[in-house]
């Protein structure tokens, strides 16, 4: 059956249909026109990027789906914060109900919107750095003009604006997943990518997540180093801890340690929940995926919670990101494991990042 979850199942290499294989091809040509006629036309002068009256560090991808854009966004604005810095966090808010609208999401002191009207993303980013403005808005010089008139920052962290080269950034990261860093190697929708490889030389700095999942990169530095001369830093995801989605509470990872729990999740790659939930002991029974920014319902929850008792699990466990979706309706027993992204050169990465500024 043709659907949305079978064309990403192609486009990931999960499945194959020589059909819709051919067609994807076809298409990710004339997208791959696209992409060459637009950067082309900046790098010509034809159109002209536009600059804040502060500083921007931008956080992306060349790829589809999770890299770690939000916790590598939530890292830096924390070391800005430490450092006495006022950041802001400017997002489009993929996924939410008015995707042209420029909204606050968070004030700095106190959330403004909920999920639906800020997005996933943004509201886990207002969540986790309770003294950080978040804006949402698609025409990020609009939204960023509106944010620095209204809180007046003096560094805004750009997520996932790899891509938005209608804005200038003072420093430019972009992310690369160890796990899976270009997929098939082809241009979107045949494959994951979002611009070719040698869109990479844009970057001052690429930041490969996930090396726990990995294990040596060195064959993947080599290949970047191909097409960047860009400083490459290698991150990973450190489990926090676990929070329940119906009261908020706080349980160390070592609850983990020996039990029963069923995985579920609707982000781009959630075969990583159960990779790290086993890494702390946990005994995955069962998993169940949804598509990327799935709007849970309560009977989805009821056949999640059915699934898990199923299988002889007794904790159903989720990711934060999908927590943030499930405010208001989750029962008691479902868990969200908090990650934060830890760079193995810290002191390196934070020299960088200040030293960007």
């Amino acid at each position: 059956m043709l659907n949305k979850e079978f064309i990403e199942d192609v486009m990931y290499g999960r499945k194959s249909s020589r059909v819709l294989g051919a067609l994807l091809f076809f298409l990710s040509l004339v997208y791959g026109v696209l992409i060459w006629l637009r950067t082309g036309a900046y790098a010509a002068g034809l159109f002209r990027a536009k600059r804040l009256p502060c500083r921007v560090i931008s956080v992306g991808n060349i790829t589809l789906g999770g890299t770690g854009k939000t916790p590598t966004v939530i890292n830096i604005a924390g070391l800005m914060q430490q450092q006495g810095r006022r950041p802001l966090v400017l997002s489009r808010g993929y996924g939410r109900k008015d995707e042209s609208a420029t909204t606050v999401v968070s004030n700095g002191a106190s959330l403004v919107l909920d999920t639906a009207m800020a997005g996933d993303e943004p509201s886990l980013i207002a969540n986790r750095l309770a003294r950080v403005p978040v804006v949402v808005g698609s025409d990020r010089f609009r939204a960023g003009t509106f944010a620095v008139e209204r809180f007046h920052p003096d560094c805004i962290i750009l997520d996932d604006g790899f891509q938005h080269i209608r804005l200038t950034r003072d420093l430019n990261i972009a992310l690369i997943d160890a796990s899976d860093p270009f997929g098939r190697g082809m241009l979107f929708p045949a494959g994951i990518l979002r611009e070719p490889l040698s869109a990479l030389d844009r970057a001052d700095v690429i930041v490969i997540t996930r090396v726990e999942q990995a294990g040596d990169v060195t064959t993947l530095k080599e290949t970047i180093r191909r097409h960047t001369t860009a400083r490459i830093f290698t991150a990973r995801y450190a489990p926090r801890d676990l929070v329940e989605a119906a009261s908020s509470e706080i349980r160390p990872l070592t609850v983990l340690n020996g039990t029963a729990v069923f995985a579920f999740a609707g982000i781009a790659r959630p075969e990583s929940l159960p990779t790290l939930l086993g890494s702390l002991g946990a005994v995955v029974k069962g998993t169940a995926w949804y598509p990327d920014h799935h709007p849970y319902t309560k009977s989805d929850l009821a056949r999640v919670l059915q699934s898990a008792a199923d299988s002889g699990a007794t904790m159903a466990v989720t990711t934060e990101k999908d927590s943030i979706r499930l405010k208001g309706m989750a029962p008691e027993g479902v868990w969200a494991l908090r990650i934060d992204l830890e760079v193995l050169e810290k002191a390196s990465w934070e020299k960088v990042l200040l030293g960007g500024l």
